[in-house]
């Protein structure tokens, strides 16, 4: 028999989410009020710090560039969870692909990014975690390089200190600040395991469908979309159980963190800072030890384990088409409220 494990976590683990979504201008361009997306420095005073660095995507090779185009606008956009908060900021990547940020000393997750391309959405999480520091320094967090295909896309964490800080130097010529390196922390695998299978392998003993890679949720309800309301600060996470009984089960919940995009009707959601994380379970439930904290949204995933080799953590997809628009999605994982 294998042991539970409850881990506490406050920093955001590296497992990449890939979700495509689809929709059609009349979900998005509603014209209502929400958080600007925050902006380059352009001047500075004696008082403030800047964190500095870039970011770079190539999709089947092919550099990508931002802006507004004849054939319509794409955009990047990293998406930045401060301390002790769920609010994340989000940040329009500029055409050369370096960002200047002002923000308060204290410890951030790079949380992931969102790509608009027309009327194409793409989310990704990146897990990263950065310091702005307290000494009134300036400091170089690092360059990431994204490599993919058109729906997904991978971060590589690179040092490009002395090419980055000639940018820097040239956009703040009169700045007479130290400059540190404090790079980004890139996210690490969440738990112990020495190998991995699909969650669909048949030695995993479940049954997947066209809706569920893995397990499927029994309780609470998963809904397509939207975070359905549990009955419970304390509610019970139950899935259907593996046929092999060699088989046990690893657990993580996050909780939601919302951004906003201009124009959008209402907040999106990324997985921000781990909650909890149950390794090695034996039954195909979970309750929380203490109540989780009310009107909170929460993300959620199941994976299968087998001593050492895990599975991937399982999602969900769906196709919806209305009158109005259309959207699919795929990769997404569990979500639930609190009362």
């Amino acid at each position: 028999m294998g042991t539970t494990r409850l881990i506490q976590d406050r920093r955001g683990p590296g497992t990449p989410a890939g979700c495509f979504a689809v929709l059609l201008a009349a979900i998005w361009l509603c014209g209502c009020e929400t958080p600007p997306t925050m902006k380059d420095v352009e001047t500075t005073d004696a008082a403030s710090s800047i964190v500095f660095g870039s970011v770079e995507v190539y999709v089947d090779g092919e550099q990508q560039k931002w802006g507004a185009k004849f054939t319509g606008h794409k955009y990047f956009y990293p998406t930045i969870l401060p301390p002790d908060t769920s609010e994340a900021i989000t940040y329009r990547l500029a055409k050369d692909g370096v960002f200047y940020w002002a923000l308060p000393p204290g410890e951030y997750l790079l949380l992931g990014y969102h790509w608009q391309d027309l009327q194409a959405q793409r989310t990704g999480r990146i897990g990263a975690t950065f310091s702005v520091p307290e000494n009134g320094a300036d400091a170089y967090l690092g360059s990431i390089t994204f490599r993919g295909k058109e729906i997904f896309v991978v971060p590589e964490f690179q040092d490009r200190f002395d090419e980055i800080k000639v940018k820097y130097a040239a956009k703040f010529p009169d700045r007479q600040r130290e400059i540190v390196r404090q790079l980004f922390e890139p996210p690490q695998p969440v738990g112990t395991f020495s190998s991995y299978r699909g969650q669909c392998h048949a030695d995993w003993g479940i049954e997947c469908t066209d809706r569920f890679s893995g397990v499927t949720p029994i309780s609470p309800e998963v809904a397509r979309s939207g975070f359905p309301k549990t009955s419970s600060l304390q509610p019970e996470l139950r899935w259907t159980p593996s046929s092999n009984p060699d088989v046990s089960y690893d657990l993580i919940l996050y909780d939601a963190a919302s951004y906003a995009m201009g124009g959008a009707m209402i907040p999106m959601y990324m997985k921000g800072r781990v909650v909890v994380y149950a390794e090695d379970l034996q039954a195909p439930y979970w309750q929380p030890p203490i109540p989780l904290a009310p009107d909170t949204r929460y993300i959620w995933s199941v994976r299968l384990r087998e001593g050492e080799t895990v599975s991937g953590w399982s999602t969900q997809g769906h196709f919806t088409f209305l009158i109005v628009a259309m959207s699919s999605a795929h990769g997404q994982w569990f979500q639930f409220m609190t009362p």
